[in-house]
């Protein structure tokens, strides 16, 4: 292996040509590198002389904090744990459990980032660590957002947020973050304004910071409120801004994210072949990135285009595979917006006894997952549909489970 090759993107040749001749010690961030590309453990270079220990959970902490950014999440849990298998200081300890917690909340687990992150916040001094405690804070919140806990997740969001302001941390990028997460727990309670101007803050902030995943995902909320709202013309001008943004990142994602979300308001808008165009493309980028769940997601779009052009038929062919796969994948948020598809298309074909049994399964799977937002959107919708066909006492029904638990109390 010539130098070149050795050092690689990361290090240069001379670089290696001076470890080489005696002239440097390289950090332990670059003899891992080194180590890596022989197939050497890190220890096989440091023999009897090992490595102190705060040098050593340094090493693992950064490590796990590049595999954040690669969303790496097996690495993260690795790095992060073999540091934490060390005794650490406790300021150290908090940012090691976050990172634990950020793999968990990857797996679904939020169980597992409630118990971290508590244990995090009771050893870390919020007067010498401000930031940290913030970034706990968040993390809590995206976990209770997740699990559908809205108003938990505000009130650990907004925290987060107070945190920033009343110890005057200087972290634009974080902030930026904890803007758009909370934007996003404030729109799925039906807080439009307030999520609007949350996102327009997060999105000035990010234009600052020269954060683009975070800007994109600001135009995002922005348009998704805007969708809400019903300006639609502005929701999809926001998101074609995203859009641009996630293709200039090169992040799959959060690119089939808002193909789908440009799909579903030009559907909503009346623009057929606009939200055809959305959906194709949608449907070729997961199909080359092998992404199955957001495969299907198209499919429910292109289901409700059939059905926008008066093809109950083929909207229904469409949507049962759709549902079908969502079913297997273990997607129960859009396989209940596949069943509420597949409702309309057996409504549309004048079988209203198997509209009525899917509509009232995906109406179960969101009361099972606690999602009121698209409890309140599916319960409406079956609710117009009921009173259309004449049955005002199940339409009630319906419609006072639209309104939620507030409203009927």
């Amino acid at each position: 292996m010539s130098q070149a090759q050795l050092a690689g993107e990361e290090l240069t040749k001379g670089f290696i040509s001076q470890i080489e001749s005696g002239l440097v010690r390289p950090s332990v961030r670059s003899l891992q590198i080194i180590a890596t590309r022989l197939g050497r453990p890190l220890d096989y270079f440091v023999g009897d002389e090992p490595l102190a220990a705060t040098k050593r959970v340094r090493f693992h902490r950064l490590a796990a904090e590049a595999a954040v950014e690669r969303r790496d999440w097996p690495v993260v849990r690795s790095e992060a744990s073999a540091a934490l298998a060390s005794a650490v200081p406790a300021r150290e300890r908090g940012a090691l459990l976050r990172l634990v917690a950020l793999a968990d909340l990857a797996a679904g687990d939020a169980e597992a980032v409630f118990e971290r992150v508590s244990e995090a916040l009771r050893i870390i001094d919020v007067t010498v660590d401000a930031s940290e405690v913030a970034r706990l804070l968040h993390l809590r919140g995206q976990a209770y957002l997740r699990h559908g806990q809205l108003g938990a997740a505000v009130e650990s969001l907004e925290a987060s947020r107070d945190t920033l302001d009343r110890h005057e941390v200087a972290d634009p990028r974080l902030r930026a973050r904890v803007l758009v997460t909370l934007a996003t727990a404030y729109r799925r309670l039906n807080r439009a304004a307030k999520a609007l101007s949350t996102y327009e803050s997060a999105l000035a902030l990010a234009a600052r910071t020269s954060e683009i995943r975070t800007a994109a995902q600001g135009y995002m909320g922005i348009a998704v409120s805007l969708y809400d709202s019903g300006e639609l013309d502005g929701a999809i001008n926001n998101y074609a801004r995203a859009l641009e943004l996630f293709a200039r990142l090169g992040d799959t994602s959060f690119e089939l994210s808002v193909l789908q979300s440009l799909a579903t308001v030009h559907v909503e808008q009346g623009e057929i072949e606009a939200a055809r165009r959305a959906a194709e493309r949608c449907l070729e980028r997961a199909d080359a990135v092998d992404d199955p769940n957001m495969r299907a997601i198209a499919e429910t779009i292109l289901a409700r285009v059939a059905l926008a052009e008066g093809d109950h038929e083929q909207a229904l062919r469409v949507v049962t595979k759709a549902e079908s796969a969502l079913a297997a994948l273990g997607d129960e948020r859009q396989r209940a917006d596949a069943l509420r598809v597949m409702g309309l298309a057996h409504h549309a074909a004048g079988d209203h006894a198997a509209s009525d049994r899917v509509f009232r399964q995906a109406v179960a799977i969101l009361t099972e997952i606690k999602d009121q937002p698209d409890l309140a959107a599916v319960a409406g919708e079956y609710a117009r549909l009921l009173r259309a066909r004449g049955d005002a006492e199940a339409a009630f029904d319906m419609l006072e489970l639209s309104r939620g638990p507030s409203a009927r109390h």
